[in-house]
């Protein structure tokens, strides 16, 4: 047998001693564990054999099986490195073995060895309630629970609704929905141990003439504590306001979870009015703003505090109106932009920040017409072919792998999200979405055929503390 193979029974193992001194601590949870071990066996167990059950020949065996548990349940070293390969909503569970596991789950220290893994997309439907919109959910990783984490963000009863704004390495960034002076509740919630908290308001939030919006910066691989970034009209600008000018003077301030206080940082800068400052994408301790004109978006580095120019890629010389961006996030420390501006909008091009900031590169070359075969649904046949809507579909996240090989894209298409292969063109069904009365009501048309979510934020599960 080779040696992983040994490395994986041995874990197996040692799970089962655990599960077995676990009940020792609380008989009454070994419901909880069943399934959890399960999962476990799924997950680092390659071979599908249905194994026998243990047969207890001797005590002698009995009590050298038990006393390998307690040594390895009383190694924190050991223990730590068999919990982390356990998926954090078995994690969960495993909280209530006992106090010190409750202790040894809940240490930040711990949260920080856990490798912060895409479980799956959530989004917001399309004509769902304003008020309390509805959420799909695609799963993505075969190592957790398909399950969505929300169907109706429920956590807290907003008489507006909540909307979610950002999702950073398993925190979400919501606020309110509607709000006249446009003055709106913020939150940072976890869905996966649905803690949630209000995030205090900063100075002079409520002059109505200010506008404020918030982004947020969490790397638990560096610190358990987050950090909320606002970027707010200047009192410099305020006074000098000019209605015809296209560009803004703005200022940031900073929250951090640690100290749990709001403060100004540096001086006042220049941005176009269009800004995309809500919900900014966090990658390589910044928060990037795309900027709708112009040559350069934004950036503001969370630990050096400096706000500076991102050097955009060129558009075409005759394109007049604003950027078409179809895609902009970030995966594995990876920042990736898609522009489309020509038809036939299913060959396009995925760029990558260079790693100094100083430009952008082609780092893949997509080509979607075998898509479309396989999915006639996707095409607009009324539509003129050369137009830039005859095409239905749009990118909802890219998720670069360790593996560069298994790197991939999601996509929505008419009533399906499809899994495509970023190295070899690949391609494969991921799910169906549930359609609604109104939804088969359309389907004789092609003029309404369209996708039926308009974002998409990634659901990174998470034991870190808001």
């Amino acid at each position: 047998m080779a040696y992983p193979e040994l490395f994986k029974l041995h874990i197996c193992t040692c799970m089962y001693t655990l599960l077995e001194r676990a009940d020792t601590y609380r008989k009454q949870s070994i419901n909880y564990f069943t399934p959890c071990f399960s999962d476990f066996q799924q997950n680092m167990c390659s071979s599908k054999r249905v194994r026998n059950p243990i047969v207890r020949r001797s005590n002698i065996y009995s009590q050298s099986h038990t006393g390998n548990g307690e040594a390895i349940a009383n190694n924190h070293d050991l223990l730590t490195q068999i919990l982390v390969c356990l998926p954090v909503k078995s994690l969960l569970r495993f909280k209530s073995v006992s106090k010190g596991w409750y202790s040894l789950i809940s240490d930040p220290k711990f949260s920080r060895r856990l490798f912060p893994d895409i479980s799956g997309l959530f989004m917001q439907k399309l004509g769902s309630t304003f008020i309390n919109p509805e959420h799909g959910f695609i799963p993505l990783s075969h190592k957790s629970s398909s399950d969505a984490p929300f169907k109706f963000l429920t956590f807290i009863t907003h008489p507006s609704g909540l909307k979610v704004v950002q999702s950073c390495n398993g925190l979400l960034l919501c606020r309110s929905i509607h709000n006249r002076s446009f003055k709106y509740d913020h939150y940072i919630y976890n869905p996966t141990t649905k803690q949630f908290v209000t995030l205090p308001l900063p100075d002079n939030y409520q002059n109505t003439r200010i506008m404020y919006r918030f982004s947020l910066a969490f790397d638990p691989t560096k610190s358990p504590h987050y950090k909320a970034v606002c970027v707010r009209d200047s009192d410099q600008w305020l006074q000098d306001y000019d209605s015809e000018s296209s560009y803004e003077r703005g200022l940031v301030e900073i929250y951090s979870s640690q100290t749990r206080t709001w403060r100004v940082s540096g001086k006042p800068f220049i941005a176009h009015v269009n800004t995309g400052f809500e919900g900014g994408v966090f990658c390589n301790s910044a928060i990037h703003w795309l900027s709708p004109w112009g040559k350069t978006s934004l950036y503001f580095n969370v630990e050096e505090e400096m706000v500076r120019e991102l050097p955009m890629p060129p558009v075409p010389d005759d394109w007049e109106d604003m950027r078409r961006c179809r895609y902009f996030g970030e995966s594995r420390g990876h920042l990736h932009l898609i522009e489309i501006y020509r038809p036939p909008t299913t060959r396009f091009k995925v760029y990558e920040v260079e790693s100094d900031y100083s430009g952008w590169f082609v780092k893949y070359h997509i080509d979607l017409d075998p898509v479309t075969v396989a999915f006639p649904e996707m095409v607009r046949t009324c539509d003129d072919p050369m137009g830039l809507h005859y095409y239905v579909f749009s990118v909802l996240c890219i998720v670069r792998e360790a593996n560069d090989e298994d790197s991939y894209m999601v996509l929505e298409i008419p009533d399906k999200a499809v899994r495509y292969n970023l190295k070899d063109g690949s391609f494969k069904k991921i799910c169906d979405f549930a359609l609604n009365d109104d939804d088969n009501d359309n389907m004789g048309s092609q003029r309404l055929v369209s996708v039926r979510y308009f974002w998409a934020k990634q659901f990174i599960q998470t034991l870190a503390s808001v």
